[in-house]
């Protein structure tokens, strides 16, 4: 499993990856990089889907040394805040994106929503790790497997999570949701509730 991983997840997506493409294309472009190969998870953990999200995987180049990288060219990884933005806005569902780097033990995430500000976080890979599980609701041990299974992961989240078979052996809970957390929630809740309507209605 590579060391270095961007993974996006959209919520209550019908699976339009052409979409998705065109998405990333415009936000590459504006930085002048080639658009990645993006796919779907194939075999999402138990949990993802019960939580409402789709997961996709963007395939990143392999970075180059320091010596090697010589020109301004940004990252591909650098652009997650944008490409978690652009995808909020044109699908109109709320985006996290999440790049991990297991080798430098770094991690940035980034949650946005149609009409509200994004969140990001960057450090240490638990920590992020720990903040985007509460921003999708999951099991920290989820999103860990997803991300880094395999005795790499395991040595670098010793004793904190739990790679296992139980998803919840996590050893703390999240920590309680800010105003702008439940506010979030309380939109989507009542965006679902209006959609089930919508769609009683059509049958």
């Amino acid at each position: 499993m590579p060391h270095r991983r961007l993974l996006l997840f959209l919520a209550d997506v019908e699976g339009n990856l052409t979409a998705l493409r065109q998405t990333l294309k415009r936000v590459c472009e504006a930085v002048d990089l080639p658009t990645p190969e993006v796919k779907w998870v194939e075999t999402p953990p138990d949990g993802l889907a019960d939580a409402g999200w789709h997961a996709a995987e963007v395939a990143l180049p392999p970075a180059p040394g320091r010596k090697a990288r010589k020109s301004e060219q940004p990252f591909l990884e650098e652009q997650l805040d944008a490409m978690a933005q652009a995808i909020s806005q044109d699908f109109r569902e709320r985006t996290l994106g999440i790049f991990v780097d297991r080798e430098h033990s770094y991690a940035r995430t980034c949650v946005s929503g149609p009409g509200r500000p994004s969140k990001a976080v960057e450090g240490e890979v638990l920590d992020v790790m720990r903040q985007a599980a509460r921003w999708l609701d999951v099991e920290t041990g989820l999103l860990a497997r997803m991300l880094g299974g395999g005795n790499t992961a395991r040595n670098l989240l010793a004793a904190a999570v739990d790679f296992g078979g139980d998803a919840a052996a996590v050893p703390s809970k999240p920590p309680e949701p800010d105003e702008d957390d439940r506010f979030v929630e309380a939109k989507l809740a009542q965006a679902r509730a209006y959609m089930e309507q919508y769609r009683s209605a059509r049958k």
